[in-house]
């Protein structure tokens, strides 16, 4: 691993041109890791350019640098690609025909499954984000500040639902802690992050948790298409829906549909007592973390429900604690 640092410090170095990117429908710890290497890239001299399928999801808007996340490509020749949380290639999405593959690139990641498709790969499965990788990353050559420290914090708050998922670990406390140090005011992160709801997602909410089955030590819900436009509401308004589920005492694992155009189903999985999602999520194509995965299918939604259900009893029985 050192190896690999030495190499990507050696493309930063020897380079002026970075061109940033992550997956498609990015979260917290995509953002954050974006921003934070970008603004640390330009304090060394260097020009830089984030660019997404998707914009930052609306509870970022208040954080000001939000705005340098791009969903077109202008006129920008980068020398290297760093590509972010990202596990592999093609979870970044439409833009994948717009990247010049030719260049050398900086993969940098922690997702157990990423399949080391950079030049130079740093990916570390036992972080809790990608966020806290760049950390250690940053702080070898750049002076950490409030505005870098910020966004790195975002992302390891986000990635780990506040320190209560399993991926928090003594590392990433300390981490943030020393985040906090910089000057990070962590209640005021929280509060623009998750107490600053449109209505619309509370009421989106009301309808979603109506539709919770809860099996044995299994909770799934939906969220159809009609119930965003009955709100005018968004996808992304659904994030976090299936804590709700995985809350319920003897769930262990939680499901969450999302309809889409085109028959097109998202799922999102999570669990608790170590039961590994992941592996269902990589039995449809998807993948993710042992307890936070999902995928997507192009199915009829009742069907598949009964077909999630019944995979996720399978899994839950054959990992019983």
């Amino acid at each position: 691993m050192k190896k690999n640092w030495h190499k990507a410090y050696e493309l930063i170095n020897n380079n002026k041109n970075f061109l940033i990117l992550s997956h498609k429908n990015p979260d917290g710890d995509s953002v954050g890791s974006e921003i934070a290497l970008s603004l640390a890239l330009i304090k060394l001299g260097k020009r830089v350019y984030i660019y997404n399928s998707d914009p930052p999801p609306e509870r970022y808007s208040k954080f000001p640098k939000a705005s340098l996340i791009q969903t077109e490509k202008k006129n920008f020749k980068e020398d290297v690609t760093i590509f972010v949380d990202c596990a592999e290639v093609n979870r970044i999405g439409r833009i994948k025909e717009n990247i010049d593959f030719s260049k050398p690139s900086i993969n940098i990641d922690h997702h157990v499954g990423n399949t080391n498709f950079g030049t130079v790969n740093i990916i570390k499965p036992d972080h809790s984000s990608t966020a806290e990788i760049i950390y250690q990353f940053i702080k070898k050559e750049v002076p950490m500040d409030k505005e870098i420290a910020t966004y790195l914090y975002i992302g390891i708050l986000t990635d780990t639902g506040a320190f209560r998922y399993p991926n928090t670990t003594s590392h990433s406390l300390r981490v943030a802690s020393e985040l906090v140090s910089y000057g990070v005011t962590a209640s005021q992160v929280s509060e623009f992050i998750w107490f600053t709801d449109p209505e619309a997602r509370i009421k989106l909410l009301g309808d979603v948790l109506r539709t919770m089955h809860i099996y044995n030590r299994i909770s799934i819900m939906t969220v159809t298409k009609e119930m965003l436009e009955k709100h005018g509401a968004k996808e992304e308004d659904t994030d976090e829906f299936i804590d709700y589920g995985l809350s319920i005492k003897g769930v262990e694992t939680a499901a969450i549909i999302k309809e889409r155009e085109g028959g097109i189903l998202k799922v999102s999985l999570r669990s608790k007592n170590n039961v590994p999602v992941q592996k269902l999520a990589s039995k449809y194509g998807g993948g993710g973390h042992r307890t936070a995965s999902g995928f997507t299918v192009e199915r009829e939604l009742e069907p598949f429900k009964k077909e999630l259900k019944e995979e996720l009893e399978k899994l839950v029985e054959k990992y019983k604690h």
